[in-house]
């Protein structure tokens, strides 16, 4: 037996068996092997052999040994020789998690210094009484960095929270573990501490958005005009992370850090016999990666022919994207007409459709970044969550959601589908979904995950029923328990203008105001001129702007909760009075006066066109979706002018009632002869700027002042370090800042 090797888990089965005999020979030659037993020979040359000693094994050489390694052994050695490295070997958190676990550090060295203690010796020497005193301290916080008013702990469970999370930051600084015996006493310190501060045993509630409740908050997406986006790129964008979170379930991280390479397009022949098929397949790279990286998860996305609408086609959004972007690996794949003609080859089942290998780290969810003619999309910075959470919020309010619309209730909404046996929309296949494909899909380790963290507390099976033995009334139970049960689009979700002014005649307010005139007057005073600000005249400032905020906040929430109260008083009062419900088609409110022109095309195409009777049709239906998506990631909707009031309002001649009036080149006509004036009202760069609605490039300032605090604030302050500097009116390039200026005032009259 000499003459045969075998891989390393035959050779520990095979060890126990005696090699001396043919009957032990053939046994070891007959275990359950992954290959086959390799000869000798088939490793070594004869010629090239080791010289063997005198007990049979090949005396082997260090030259054979080492001829092949890139480095030496010395290097080996010193690693051997360095001092241990057992605290590199702490677990590697999230840039989220880090986050969280450095703001609690730094409590934790605030509270220190508080009492005057060590931070490190008091953390090395821990006690309950120690820890006691800091989660007393920090739950008694009401200021905290820059003098911020802090919202304060109000549930129970978010105090368990920060203890498990001090916990880490315990681990993450000594190396060590807090001990068993100071654990098992925290419960105690922490019910303590929970009844002593008054904190509250329930939570917010996990809302879950179901379909019906996803198929509002798209349609509100695309439609509404009351949430304007600065640019047209961000409503396509959420509409494609919508769609994306409630068909995946994935985390809003995961979603937020596709980049093209994660993304794979291709033609796909039905093996039944039907048309080709644009199939999407996304990989998610980026999920949770607690306790290691975890493997990646693949969801294709088949298209969808003679859908009611492209509400929910990722393949609309998403195409109109890449061609945007022209990240498609063939040159002559440039518009949607040309992806229609394209056809599965003979014999083969699919045309793959590669993206451009320079695209690979490209973010799909992109910001916005200023420049000095507005806003453009970043070319590699990933959106953030704080904009895509403020987003859903407000869609939600506009919706009229009771509930907060938070990127969480979606992947809620899709787990619960799933747990359901993936019967809905979200899971379009035969028989059930297992509990190992849900856990899957959502990154689970086991079921009792959902279970724990993502299960509604709300019942949604209909009890009375199953136990009576009768049909349950599944269709009612579902209207009970998702989120557009309580839509009310007349709910109060923003303040108007009065209700705003109203926190003007506060107490508290009116004082700091008349602080900060008193300071802006002596400061005057001693100047003898224009008053600099000083660090106490910011402060106070910033305090009245945070005052404002928050009575204002607090002024919603008591008009919310009053409305809440009595609307459904006066409804029932109105209907026995005899006055008639108003049924108005849904379609009415899809447009209004300040529809932009690419939008209302984007709501034609996506929403309002019906399925085509012929296939050829129907593809031409799903181009004019497309091309409108593409259209309208290139303009900017007008955020960057807010929605404030201009003193003076527009002058009459340059109104937008009259602008809709006249033809679009003759207002442009008009508006470039107002900006080659000595001292204009309107701006040269906005006029300029074909991104821009019309009635914000031909807007008129009601004085030139105005024009020039427009023109500092939004062009010049914004012009970012390498940015090419141009005037489009003119067509000449500018170098620097100084020669846009001298433009400016030289040419169109706009002083700065």
């Amino acid at each position: 037996m000499a003459g045969r090797i075998q891989k390393d888990s035959c050779i520990s089965a095979a060890s126990s068996r005696s090699q001396s005999t043919e009957s032990s020979e053939s046994e070891w030659e007959e275990t359950n092997c992954e290959t086959d037993l390799t000869d000798l020979t088939d490793l070594v040359d004869d010629s090239d052999a080791e010289p063997v000693n005198s007990d049979g094994r090949a005396a082997i050489s260090s030259n054979w040994l080492f001829s092949d390694n890139i480095r030496p052994p010395e290097y080996y050695q010193a690693l051997v020789d360095e001092p241990d490295k057992s605290g590199d070997a702490q677990q590697q958190y999230s840039e989220g998690s880090t986050v969280l676990l450095d703001g609690i550090e730094d409590h934790w060295f605030r509270f220190a210094r508080y009492i005057q203690r060590d931070p490190q010796k008091i953390l090395q020497s821990l006690s309950l009484n120690i820890l006691e005193s800091f989660f007393d301290w920090r739950l008694s916080q009401r200021i905290g960095k820059g003098g911020r008013r802090l919202r304060g702990t109000k549930i129970k469970n978010s105090l368990s929270t920060y203890w498990k999370v001090f916990r880490l930051v315990h681990e993450r600084a000594t190396d060590k573990k807090i001990s068993g015996e100071i654990t098992r006493g925290m419960h105690k310190v922490l019910r303590k501490l929970a009844q002593k501060h008054g904190l509250k045993s329930q939570g917010r509630e996990k809302a879950c958005m179901y379909i019906e409740d996803l198929t509002e908050v798209l349609r509100t997406n695309l439609t509404t005009t009351e949430k304007r986006y600065q640019h047209g790129r961000l409503r396509i964008q959420l509409q494609l992370y919508l769609q994306l979170a409630g068909f995946t379930a994935n985390r809003p991280g995961a979603v937020l850090e596709l980049r093209y390479r994660h993304i794979r397009v291709s033609v796909l022949r039905d093996q039944k016999g039907g048309p080709n098929k644009i199939l999407l397949e996304f990989t998610f790279e980026f999920t949770k990666s607690f306790l290691g990286v975890k493997d990646i998860n693949t969801f294709p996305i088949p298209e969808r022919m003679y859908d009611q609408s492209f509400t929910f086609s990722p393949h609309a959004i998403l195409l109109g994207l890449i061609f945007n972007d022209r990240a498609f690996a063939a040159p002559s794949l440039t518009s949607p007409e040309k992806l229609s003609a394209l056809q599965i080859e003979p014999g083969y089942n699919q045309l793959p459709l590669p993206l451009k290998p320079e695209m690979d780290d490209i973010p799909v969810f992109r910001r916005v970044i200023k420049k000095s003619n507005g806003f453009d999309v970043s070319p590699s910075k990933p959106m953030t969550y704080l904009v895509l959470r403020s987003s859903m919020v407000r869609l939600g309010q506009i919706t009229g959601f009771k509930q907060v619309t938070r990127p969480y209730v979606l992947r809620y909404g899709a787990g619960k589908a799933f747990n359901e046996n993936g019967i809905l929309v979200l899971i379009a296949a035969k028989g059930s979904v297992s509990e190992a494909l849900q856990n899957l899909m959502m990154d689970h380790a086991n079921i009792r995950t959902f279970q724990k963290n993502y299960l509604h507390r709300r019942v949604t099976a209909d009890t009375a029923a199953i136990v009576r033995e009768v049909e349950p009334q599944e269709s009612v139970m579902r209207s009970a328990c998702n989120m557009s049960r309580w839509i009310d689009p007349n709910r109060p979700w923003k303040l108007t203008g009065e209700q705003a002014e109203s926190v003007n005649d506060d107490s508290v307010v009116r004082s700091l105001v008349e602080r900060k005139m008193r300071l802006r007057q002596r400061a005057s005073r001693r100047l003898k001129g224009s008053p600099t600000p000083n660090l106490e005249y910011n402060t106070l400032k910033r305090r009245i702007a945070n005052e404002k905020a928050r009575l204002r906040a607090a002024l919603l929430k008591e008009i919310q909760e009053r409305y809440e109260s009595e609307q459904p008083v006066r409804v029932i009062e109105r209907q026995l009075a005899g006055v008639k419900v108003k049924r108005e088609p849904k379609t009415d409110s899809y447009f209004s006066n300040d529809t932009l022109p690419e939008q209302r095309r984007l709501i034609e195409t996506m929403i309002l066109r019906p399925p085509q009777p012929t296939l050829k049709e129907e593809a031409v239906r799903r181009n004019d979706a497309i091309n409108a998506v593409i259209a309208y990631c290139e303009i900017q909707e007008g955020d960057m002018y807010g929605s404030r009031k201009r003193s003076g309002g527009r002058p009459e001649d340059m109104s937008v009632t009259k602008e809709y009036t006249l033809s679009q080149s003759k207002v442009l006509e008009r508006a470039k002869e107002v900006v080659f004036q000595k001292r204009p009202t309107i701006c040269f760069v906005c006029l300029g700027n074909k991104t821009l609605p019309l009635n914000v490039r031909v807007y008129s300032y009601s004085r030139p002042g105005d024009l020039s605090k427009h023109f500092k604030r939004k062009h010049l302050l914004n012009i970012q370090e390498g940015e090419s500097l141009e005037c489009r009116l003119c067509k000449i390039p500018l170098v620097h800042k100084m020669d846009f200026q001298r433009h400016a005032v030289q040419v169109h009259g706009t002083v700065s």
